[in-house]
């Protein structure tokens, strides 16, 4: 190799820039000759221990940005496991809490309780002011990772470029663009093509009827387990569920069974009737009776059979779900929902107070000496025997039917009609009030009043006298006899 090309292969690898070869380029011309292949003239060998050391300051430089690079990796990933752990802790206690709001909502919170749950916000007002924190220090150091990471790809694209680069990769970029450019227009048609005959094969042979689309869901485990309190002798019911249907009724033994339809939502560790046993309270002696589920992540349709007895008192709350009471007898009877239905078939009571939100109130074939049914969205009625009666609701009918003279009788609605029906021996003693509404009566001894009548005082002479006051907004009130052969 003469001294030329030797001087052309030190610029080809980088160790000559381009301007130092040219000047000793025009060195040679100007000696005007071609020296053999004998040792680079001076200037060479000086300039080579400094270009030399350039790749060694390179590789000097990507060490100190990997490793920096990794202690922002190892800052960020304690971060993240730090800011994880405080979320999940922040996770449970809000779960927590919940059910305590819920107990209170189902009228269950205790003093305890109550504390434990103000102790629980406290706890999470610190936890979330940690976590803000380790968020934004979390941020920062994703950010500088992401920095480092830039660095340290320039630095490396930057040292094999030289490399790996042709001399002519320009020309080589060109070519390979062109031919690209080419096969992607070729393979776009032929997918255009083959998309097309697709669709319409699929159009024509697929019987969309037949096609059922799988929607990704909550999670949820069901299951059913029966609980048996053998020889229970309580004469106090609670139960409280966040969200299920509870249907009490009676048997012929002196056990109180619950069988319970159970939905878990959300992914449980464990066992799933564990993990129901774990969120619920379930306690039963010869005194009380308590089956309560406050959590929201958990349906709990309940079938609840007593023993054919007089309780002294039993309260049943729900938020979301029914309650049906059938051939219950005893004295004290508190029955709430939020949204559902309450029923009652053939229920004796001392007291009755039931109140709803969303849902009708409904008791048919009951005795109840005093009897307080409430609703803002659906109807109430009631069909039976009571001494004293009061209906409310906002928006709905409410519908009195008496088989037995009472003492007195309340019904009043905004946006609704008012129905009353009392027996033919019962006196009275009455105020009926509409505002856009119209009053009818087919009463026996009431005097009939005109259509554009919207107050009426009616009386009636009879053994027991009741006192009646009934009332709507927007709607019609209808007096009338109860027809007992009906």
């Amino acid at each position: 190799m003469n001294e030329r090309e030797r001087i052309l292969d030190l610029v080809k690898k980088g160790i000559l820039s381009s301007e130092e070869g040219l000047v000793l380029l025009e060195n040679l011309a100007k000696q005007g000759k071609e020296p053999a292949g004998t040792p680079a003239e001076p200037e060479a060998p000086v300039k080579q221990p400094e270009e030399a050391a350039q790749p060694e300051a390179h590789d000097s430089a990507l060490d100190e940005l990997e490793s920096k690079r990794a202690a922002a990796k190892t800052k960020l990933d304690t971060t993240t496991d730090e800011l994880a752990n405080l979320r999940r802790q922040i996770a449970a206690n809000d779960e927590q809490i919940i059910v305590y709001d819920t107990m209170e909502d189902l009228d269950t919170l205790t003093p305890d309780k109550a504390e434990a749950r103000l102790s629980l916000k406290g706890q999470n007002k610190e936890l979330t002011a940690k976590a803000t924190a380790l968020e934004e220090e979390r941020v920062n150091a994703k950010q500088e990772l992401s920095d480092l990471e830039r660095d340290l790809r320039k630095h490396q694209v930057h040292a094999s470029f030289d490399k790996v680069l042709p001399d002519d990769w320009q020309e080589q970029v060109k070519s390979a663009t062109a031919d690209l450019g080419k096969t992607v227009s070729d393979a776009t048609s032929q997918i255009g093509s083959i998309v097309k005959k697709t669709a319409k094969s699929v159009i024509d042979n697929v019987d969309w009827k037949d096609v059922t689309v799988r929607v990704p869901g909550i999670v949820t485990q069901r299951f059913t387990h029966t609980f048996n309190f053998e020889k229970n002798a309580a004469t106090v019911v609670d139960v409280n569920v966040a969200n299920g249907d509870v249907h009490f009724n009676t048997w012929d033994k002196d056990d109180i069974q619950v069988i319970a339809n159970v939905r878990l939502f959300g992914k449980v560790e464990g066992d799933p009737f564990t993990a129901f046993s774990e969120r619920s309270r379930i306690e039963a002696d010869d005194d009380s009776f308590i089956f309560q589920v406050p959590n929201k992540r958990i349906e709990a349709n309940l079938t609840i059979s007593l023993p054919r007895r007089e309780f002294d008192h039993l309260a049943a709350r729900t938020l979301n779900g029914n309650i049906n009471f059938e051939d219950i007898h005893g004295k004290d009877f508190f029955v709430k929902t939020t949204n559902g239905d309450l029923r009652f078939r053939n229920t004796h009571a001392v007291m009755l107070e039931a109140e709803n939100v969303n849902g009708s109130v409904k008791a048919v074939d009951s005795a109840l000496k005093t009897a307080v049914l409430s609703t803002v969205n659906g109807d109430t009625r009631f069909a039976g025997q009571s001494n004293s009666l009061k209906l409310t609701t906002v928006n709905g009918d409410a519908k009195v039917t008496i088989s037995k003279p009472l003492a007195s009788v309340a019904a009043t609605s905004v946006n609704g009609d008012v129905k009353l029906a009392l027996p033919l021996e019962q006196g009275i003693s009455g105020h009926a009030k509409t505002r856009f509404g119209s009053i009818r009566s087919r009463m026996q001894d009431v005097k009939t009043p005109n259509k554009l009548m919207h107050t009426l005082d009616f009386d009636r002479p009879g053994a027991t006298l009741a006192t009646v006051n009934i009332s709507t907004v927007t709607g019609d009130i209808l007096l009338k006899d109860t027809d007992l052969n009906k």
